[in-house]
């Protein structure tokens, strides 16, 4: 494994391969189950009905196996989501050129990937529809934390646990595509900032690891994407305005059709990926999500190989399917 994958796995929350709880629960179940306490009472706002309502809380968990049990679910199926889209794209002999629904699967392989990454780090973002908030408001009325509040509003919410302090906070988020690379972004940014201090190795190991980030991070807010969602800009423009000449008559399409075919070249280490050679946007767009699933994979691998395997969640799983891919 690259030095740079056990630099960065240090940051990781590596609990969440360490689980060997028997449970299907995701983060939604977790919540909806109730095994936490209320920190503060909640923050309020006024909605639009003139209600007091809440769309920021933190939680006292009190089981933190059960969370990272919950937390592994969730990291599995994404993974497995990000490499089953990104091993089936393939080119269509008889429309040799076309890139566009190889482009929208490369896409969700690559937004399902970095929904795994976040929970890697100890947060989500997730849709909790309102059963799981009336839980969440039931225990904050049964301690007296809910402040007035008469409602917490359902959603998409980011998540941070931070295992310190036994809390998970969450915050109302708007766009689950636009938010969701934000986050991700943010995630970037904040490892960059924390690997010279708080992770062991040599410090050249330290700063190729600071450049993969910091290269990947650049990418990913390409041409004014300041919120790190480049991807889905040009996933945007090729299926609602069909640019970039991906459907058919694939005019002004020079793109190099066998590079972006390969679907397995995110098994290869997330440092051995060149953006510099490509050419066009199309080209780019299929390297980054390459380095994003590869950095994902390799983490996860890292982090299953260290715990020695012990977690059915993984092993049932994202590496049962990589088994199957990687022996055709």
């Amino acid at each position: 494994m690259s030095p740079e994958i056990r630099i960065l796995y240090q940051l990781c929350h590596s609990e969440i391969f360490e689980s060997t709880i028997a449970t299907e629960s995701d983060l939604k179940a977790w919540v909806a189950n109730g095994r936490y306490l209320v920190k503060d009472k909640l923050s309020l706002k006024t909605s639009k009905a003139r209600s007091l309502v809440s769309c920021k809380f933190n939680l006292l968990v009190r089981d933190t196996d059960f969370l990272y049990a919950s937390l592994a679910n969730d990291c599995n199926r994404f993974a497995q989501s990000s490499i089953e889209s990104v091993s089936v794209i393939k080119q269509d002999a008889a429309l040799p050129k076309n890139i566009s629904w190889p482009l929208i699967q490369m896409y969700y392989a690559s937004f399902f990937a970095i929904h795994a990454i976040l929970r890697l780090f100890g947060k989500a973002c997730s849709q909790f529809e309102s059963d799981h908030m009336e839980a969440v408001l039931d225990i904050a009325m049964a301690t007296n934390q809910h402040n007035g509040a008469t409602n917490i509003e359902n959603g998409f919410y980011f998540t941070k646990f931070c295992k310190r302090k036994q809390e998970l906070s969450f915050g109302k988020l708007k766009d689950s595509h636009a938010d969701t690379w934000s986050s991700f972004s943010d995630l970037l940014a904040n490892l960059i900032q924390m690997i010279p201090d708080f992770t062991n190795g040599l410090s050249t190991q330290k700063d190729k690891t600071m450049d993969l980030l910091i290269k990947l991070k650049d990418l990913i807010s390409k041409s004014g994407s300041q919120r790190g969602n480049w991807l889905s800009k040009i996933r945007n423009k090729v299926n609602y305005q069909h640019s970039h000449g991906a459907w058919y008559p694939y005019q002004s399409g020079n793109y190099s059709h066998e590079l972006l075919y390969r679907n397995k070249l995110w098994m290869n280490d997330p440092s051995t990926f060149d953006h510099s050679l490509c050419k066009n946007d199309i080209d780019t767009f299929f390297c980054i999500g390459n380095s994003i699933i590869s950095l994902m994979y390799h983490l996860m691998k890292y982090g299953f190989d260290r715990s020695d395997r012990v977690s059915n969640t993984f092993r049932n799983g994202a590496f049962r399917l990589v088994n199957q891919i990687d022996s055709n």
